[in-house]
């Protein structure tokens, strides 16, 4: 790796914008592209929704008229709201615990699904613009071993502004959605036989980006994340895709995705060089999301003690705005690191 004798030098100073209507919102995310997940093939049950009766959970309404800035919130009958405390990152994973866990039949198709699935549901969550979760019940009558969830963005002259996700549940999150911008959903069930007939199409509308998650880079020199494969260490939960970018302060930082908003933080000194844990020697590792230029203290996990973690190289620190060390982290330290980080910053992200 080499010496590291800089890395005491390389000081993080951000300084968060002023929260005021004039305060610019972070940039959209680009255009998703045409994505297929796999999964395996259990047809899923009958009745799988959430309860939707739960106003403590969910509502019909938002518990403010407008956004972050100002703009209203989109409302409808197809729509459920959950609410989330301002100083909590956004979650994939905590929203899903809201769905039930499905369970599959072995019922044989004898013919493709002749019904479509009704009651196509867009749950949001207040001050979570990029993702929403899908629900919906399976068609009467019909054996459905897959859905196709189609996502279109309103005055798409594309492809590339369609994306298309199979699913065997008959709940599913899409990601990667632009903030302050409307969409389009509809759901398309099948089996081996083939395709059944569409779910009405349901519009929505994203509320706009909060300016209080992302700092502010000067334009002209975003870093942008580069999807490019590194070698780090596989303490992680996340085993998705790997994204790249190169910081002004002079450190590559890397990132695993478990979804686009849950992820593993690493750092390294060069691109082709081995990308480290994160070390922290006064928590578990909140403060980290600064490393994906975002002001909160994100969820972390797994929370263990050093004494009860591996011993490691990785680069490590105490407080949000001292520079990074490079040492042992783990056991026989007082410097302990995560599994996973969810920071409220959406990657890949903005561009």
């Amino acid at each position: 790796v080499g010496s590291r004798s800089n890395s005491d030098r390389n000081i993080l100073m951000p300084q968060a914008p002023p929260l005021t209507a004039a305060s610019s919102i972070a940039k959209p995310t680009r255009s998703t592209t045409r994505v297929r997940t796999g999964s395996p093939k259990k047809p899923p049950t009958v009745s799988s929704s959430p309860d939707y009766s739960n106003t403590t959970v969910f509502s019909s309404q938002p518990t403010s008229e407008t956004d972050i800035a100002g703009k209203p919130r989109y409302k409808g009958d197809h729509v459920k709201y959950v609410k989330k405390d301002e100083d909590v990152p956004c979650s994939i994973d905590d929203t899903l615990r809201l769905f039930p866990k499905e369970e599959g039949d072995n019922k044989e198709a004898t013919s493709p699904p002749q019904n479509p699935p009704t009651n196509l549901t867009v749950v949001t969550v207040e001050g979570c613009p990029t993702f929403v979760v899908l629900d919906w019940n399976k068609p009467q009558n019909d054996t459905v071993t897959e859905y196709k969830v189609v996502s279109t963005e309103n005055g798409a002259s594309d492809e590339k502004d369609k994306s298309i996700i199979t699913t065997n549940q008959t709940h599913s999150t899409v990601e990667n959605l632009k903030p302050n911008t409307s969409y389009e959903f509809i759901v398309i069930p099948s089996n081996p036989l083939g395709e059944g007939p569409s779910s009405e199409t349901k519009p929505f509308k994203t509320e706009s980006a909060d300016p209080r998650v992302n700092e502010q880079i000067s334009m002209g020199k975003d870093a942008i994340w580069t999807e490019i494969k590194f070698n780090s260490d596989n303490y992680s939960e996340c085993k998705g895709k790997q994204y790249v970018k190169r910081t002004w302060y002079k450190k590559f930082v890397g990132v695993q995705l478990c979804n686009s908003l849950r992820y593993k933080i690493y750092l390294s000194d060069s691109l082709t060089g081995k990308f480290y844990n994160i070390g922290d020697q006064r928590g578990h590792g909140e403060d980290h999301c600064q490393f994906v230029d975002s002001y909160f203290d994100g969820k972390t996990g797994q929370q263990l003690r050093p004494d009860q973690l591996p011993t490691k190289e990785g680069f490590f620190r105490a407080f949000r705005q001292e520079p990074v060390k490079f040492g042992k982290i783990g056991a026989a330290t007082h410097t302990n690191y995560v599994h996973w980080y969810e920071c409220g910053t959406t990657i890949p992200g903005k561009w």
